[in-house]
Order: structure tokens, then C-alpha cells, then sequence
């Protein structure tokens, strides 16, 4: 047997063994899946907890995001959903999505910017993982991507959080769903967005991460459990 056939059958083993691996513990943590779902917004809404201006950027409207189909986003998947165009007379103009479940199964994947975003024709052109440091000791893995379409470019950076963990690809968000059920909990999650038309993704990162942790100042604890769970801000 070849080296390249050897190599491609040890991968297939190890591809095998981890998704039984992961269907084995799916299958246990359904078993003990609780009824009822841990909801850290009791009504729902996300509007007021976000702040409509952060310094020189003031909110605009909703319009112009890149959102997927309304029965995904209504019908399936989130309780709330906060979109938002910020605009700033000495800076780029931010577009903030938050969308949050209340009751979490790892399908958060659906809205994540790199099933989105080729749907509303744009083209995927860099994407790596961009370290955020939120505050009190917390570093959330955001995930960069540089995105155009035949109009514009737009530079963006994003996190999802289920329960307490911040998982970067689907298996992981369907282990942190499973992880949850088998200590008793029905996690809840949220998709962060932030995103800025530029062309240079430099000046791009600069100004996601200026807006992002200008914004961090203004929130309440209540908000930062939103967006990091319980290590955001601590009781």
C-alpha cells in the first residue's frame, strides 16, 4: 500500500471514529435532554439592551445587512434578532447583527456569514480567526472574513456562543448542545456580527475592534451574559 493510501485510510479512521464519537454522545445527551430551556432574556428582546450610540457612530436604521431567508431566521431558529447601520462622521459605517435562540440544538451554522453571504452573491476571499479580548480575562476566538460582491466589499468579524462556550465549527457547536444536555441544560445561544464596507481589511480590523470595544463599555451585565454567557460578567 502506498503512503498516500495509507495516510488518506488512517484519516478516514480517525473521521469515522470521531463522528461516532460524537453521535454516541449526541445520542446519551438526548436521552437526558431536560424539558425546559435555560433563557437568559425572559422577554425575548435585544433592543434595549444594545445602546443606539457608540461614541461618534449613531444608529441609522436596520436596512442593508446581509440577513438569510425570513423563515430560517422567524420560524426555526431565533427568538430575537437585532440588526443595526451605524454611521460616523469621521469613521467607517458599522452594521451590528445579533441574533439570539433561547433554546439552542446547533443550528446556529445556518446563519453563520459563510452560508449567508454566498447566498446574497457575495464571494468569500479571506477568511482566519481574529482573537477579541472582551474584558474581565475573557478572549472570544472571533472569526475575520473579507467578503465582495459586484457593488461593494465588506470586511467582517463574528463569534457564535452556545451555553458558556464559544465553538468556531459546527461539530464543535453540536459537542457544546451535547455537553450542556448531559449536566442537565438546554443551553441557550447567540450569533454576533459586525461588519464594515472597506476594501482594506486593515483599516477593516481596526475599526470592528474600535466600535467593539467601545461598545463593551457602555453594556450592562445583563448584555455581556448575552453576548459571553456567565464568564462575561460575573455575579
Amino acid at each position: 500500500m502506498s503512503d498516500g493510501n495509507a495516510r488518506d485510510l488512517i484519516f478516514d479512521r480517525r473521521t469515522m471514529i470521531a463522528g461516532g464519537a460524537l453521535a454516541a454522545t449526541s445520542l446519551v445527551a438526548n436521552l437526558r435532554r431536560p424539558d425546559i430551556p435555560f433563557r437568559m432574556l425572559k422577554n425575548g428582546k435585544l433592543e434595549e439592551l444594545f445602546p443606539k450610540k457608540v461614541e461618534n457612530w449613531g444608529y441609522e436604521g436596520n436596512n442593508g445587512l446581509i440577513l438569510p431567508p425570513q423563515d430560517q431566521l422567524r420560524d426555526r431558529i431565533y427568538n430575537s434578532l437585532l440588526t443595526r447601520f451605524y454611521s460616523s462622521p469621521t469613521n467607517l459605517p458599522i452594521m451590528l447583527l445579533i441574533a439570539y435562540s433561547g433554546t439552542q440544538d446547533g443550528v446556529l451554522q445556518v446563519h453563520r456569514p459563510e452560508v449567508c453571504y454566498p447566498a446574497a452573491g457575495y464571494e468569500l476571499l479571506e477568511s482566519h480567526f481574529e482573537p477579541f479580548s472582551v474584558g474581565r480575562g475573557l478572549v472570544v476566538p472571533g472569526h475575520y472574513i473579507s467578503t465582495r460582491s459586484s457593488s461593494r466589499q465588506e470586511q467582517l468579524i463574528y463569534w457564535t456562543r452556545i451555553g458558556n462556550a464559544f465553538p468556531t465549527r459546527w461539530w464543535e457547536q453540536h459537542v457544546a448542545v451535547a455537553q450542556e444536555n448531559l449536566i442537565g441544560h438546554v443551553p441557550d445561544g447567540v450569533l454576533v456580527r459586525i461588519s464594515t464596507a472597506a476594501s482594506s481589511d486593515r483599516d477593516a480590523i481596526a475599526v470592528l475592534r474600535h466600535f467593539t470595544q467601545a461598545m463593551l463599555t457602555l453594556l450592562s451585565p445583563l448584555a455581556r451574559r448575552v453576548l459571553f454567557g456567565e464568564a462575561g460578567a460575573p455575579a
